[in-house]
């Protein structure tokens, strides 16, 4: 279904109501849609929890704004509350990966009164390029700007379809991401890097008071493990596992695992309401 949002964008989502009162909201990341989180869904649903998934604002079937500043993850944190105010949702947990980590984060500093626990997965709490070295990372930058460049006249000439996530279980993490730029129109994947470049929420860390799960792919190169780190020593209540030989889309990949470490954690600490 589609929700119109706080200033006009159409927001894709699927919910599922389960016989428990807790829902948990998957938030994907960049140049992604909501398929990325679909195993998970389905898990948690056969577990009777209610669960949202949606396609964040420039991907999948959502509108695609034009205005840069349209991407700000404070606007993704915005449409989250607006289908958390029309689903009437009193009790949630959000589980996000990568760029929709970084969402759940600023979620919380928006709106901290109506979320109780935060999962996130393979994500960073600064501009996602602090901890990378730029001399590993330049040969992804040049061939996502070629496949950025190429995309940008294939854009014009055909209209963009949504693609199925589940597909690259068993990709390399260039591999998936090379299949996302393809599928995203380039002013959304430009508009969502300018982003989280210019993104910080290292402060406000120590501020988390809520059950806080962190998930890292142990070869992640993307987003490697000291941000996961950092984000664990600043956060008080939080705990940090491992994927082993987990790349960066251990979503995807590993998904039987990821729905223990979600399962033993909601367990552990329930949700407040």
């Amino acid at each position: 279904m589609f929700l119109k949002s706080f200033d006009g964008i159409n927001v894709f989502y699927k919910i599922k109501r389960g016989a428990k009162k807790e829902v948990l909201i998957f938030v994907h990341g960049c140049a992604s849609n909501w398929t990325a989180w679909k195993k998970e869904a389905d898990f948690f649903q056969n577990k009777n929890y209610s669960t949202v998934l949606m396609d964040l604002r420039g991907h999948g079937k959502s509108g695609k704004p034009e205005k840069k500043e349209q991407y700000a993850l404070e606007c993704f944190a915005k449409d989250i509350d607006e289908i958390v105010k029309k689903e009437k949702i009193k009790s949630f947990a959000l589980v996000g990966h990568s760029m929709g980590g970084m969402i759940s984060l600023m979620y919380y500093k928006m709106f901290s009164k109506k979320v109780d626990a935060l999962i996130l997965c393979d994500t960073t709490c600064k501009n996602f390029l602090i901890h990378t070295k730029i001399k590993k990372f330049c040969p992804f930058i040049k061939s996502a700007l070629d496949f950025l460049a190429l995309q940008s006249k294939i854009n014009k000439e055909k209209k963009l379809k949504p693609f199925d996530m589940t597909k690259y279980t068993n990709r390399s993490d260039y591999a998936v991401v090379y299949r996302e730029l393809v599928n995203t129109p380039s002013k959304s994947v430009f508009s969502c890097l300018e982003s989280m470049l210019n993104y910080d929420m290292k402060p406000f860390l120590g501020k988390i008071k809520i059950p806080t799960l962190i998930i890292e792919g142990s070869k992640d190169k993307i987003l490697p493990a000291v941000n996961s780190f950092e984000m664990y020593k600043g956060i008080k209540n939080s705990e940090l596992h491992f994927i082993v030989e987990g790349q960066h889309f251990v979503n995807l990949a590993y998904p039987k695992v990821i729905d223990m470490h979600i399962l033993n954690f909601l367990e552990k600490h329930g949700l407040k309401r």
